[in-house]
């Protein structure tokens, strides 16, 4: 058996509802992190497979 590999295939183009939900997705983020840290309260989220809680003044603390 003989493999050749002269088809190459196109790059598949990005669709464009999602590059406009992850736009979204980043707007809601800052938008969550504002509010939180209006309200004075830290923003929890997964970094790295560790949550952690990230203040206004920047500070970072991880939790278990």
């Amino acid at each position: 058996m003989e493999t050749t590999h002269d088809k190459v295939e196109p790059k598949k183009k990005r669709d464009i509802d999602m590059i406009n939900a992850e736009a979204a997705l980043k707007r809601a983020a800052r938008r969550a992190r504002e509010k939180a840290w209006s309200a004075g309260i830290g923003v929890v989220y997964l970094k790295d497979g560790r949550i952690v809680e990230e203040m206004s003044d920047g500070t970072i603390k991880y939790c278990l």
